[in-house]
């Protein structure tokens, strides 16, 4: 029962840090941005590579595809960007957001506390509007990292527990299950950043395998479509239409990655080798790759896709 308590207070401890540290930042790095935010998205949108290209490097200034997904379905909404447009955005910004992942999967706890230190000294000895986003940009990141440490606090404990080994294995053998909880947990927390951290946290620490934790953030791609879901409730129909759009190319997707999971997996693990980068990034390059995939296939049937999505909601 120990263990248990302790390994509920590190996750929790762990996953409100990382939220808090992961929303603190993107907040911040939004509002430094947001006029150069709506400026680009109206801008370098004149076909659906240039949208991808725009979406990718926004999310990945902004660390927030939520954000930017959001921003994309509010201009549609106003009627500033067209779906063809806007699908392209949602495309890169799912692209974008891996930066994050990768950002975790490198071994930086170490540097929570100066990170937090350099952020909030920023924040109070800084008169600049602009300086001050930048410190709290700062110690979001801090507390980002800080939220990993915790979580990494709890392998042993989970290590020593017959409960939780016994429900990561039923989730390990079924990698559509593990896919169904990646999703739930996302829709959850609504932070996929989160989520995609513990499953890097869980896969270090010898918890589940690649296979089990390329399922969860899977899922987890799937699970940060909600909050463009519900924004788009009282919408446009063309805002409906993009926010779905999100949805379903994330299922999709998804689902394409999944049925071929095994040669999936061969493949990042050949591509981490090549790189010559260590065993911890391995689920954030899966990550990365994953929805460069989807990108990719999805790229030259866009127009089909888009006359899909208006088919469905017509």
């Amino acid at each position: 029962m120990k263990a248990i308590a302790v390994i509920l207070i590190n996750l929790t401890a762990g996953i409100a840090c990382l939220i808090t540290g992961v929303n603190l930042m993107s907040s911040n790095l939004e509002k430094l941005n947001l006029s150069r935010i709506r400026r680009a998205l109206s801008r370098f949108t004149a076909n659906v590579f240039t949208s991808l290209i725009t979406g990718t490097v926004i999310t990945a200034i902004t660390q927030s595809s939520t954000a930017v997904t959001l921003i994309t379905v509010s201009l549609v909404n106003s009627g500033v960007l067209n779906l063809y447009q806007a699908v392209g955005i949602i495309y890169g910004a799912n692209i974008g957001t891996t930066v994050t992942a990768q950002f975790i999967s490198f071994n930086i706890a170490g540097l929570a506390p100066y990170l937090l230190v350099c952020g909030l000294g920023i924040k109070f000895f800084t008169k600049k509007r602009s300086l001050k986003l930048v410190g709290m940009a700062i110690t979001g990141f801090g507390l980002m990292v800080s939220g990993i440490k915790i979580l990494g606090w709890s392998i042993p404990y989970i290590e020593k527990s017959s409960f939780i080994k016994d429900i990561l294995t039923r989730f390990s053998s079924n990698p559509w299950l593990g896919l169904i909880a990646g999703t739930f947990a996302t829709m959850l927390v609504q932070s996929s950043s989160a989520t995609v951290g513990l499953t890097i946290v869980l896969f270090n620490g010898g918890l589940i395998d690649l296979n089990s934790a390329i399922s969860l953030i899977l899922g987890d791609n799937i699970g940060t479509c909600f909050t463009a879901q519900l924004a788009s409730i009282r919408a446009s129909l063309p805002a409906k239409q993009a926010a779905l759009a999100h949805t379903l190319y994330n299922i999709i997707g998804s689902i394409i990655i999944l049925l071929f999971l095994s040669r999936f997996s061969s493949l990042v693990i050949a591509l981490t080798n090549i790189l010559g980068q260590e065993k911890s990034r391995l689920v954030a390059n899966a990550h990365t790759l994953s929805n460069i995939i989807s990108a990719v296939v999805f790229l030259p049937f866009t127009r089909y896709y888009v006359k899909f999505i208006e088919w469905l909601t017509t």
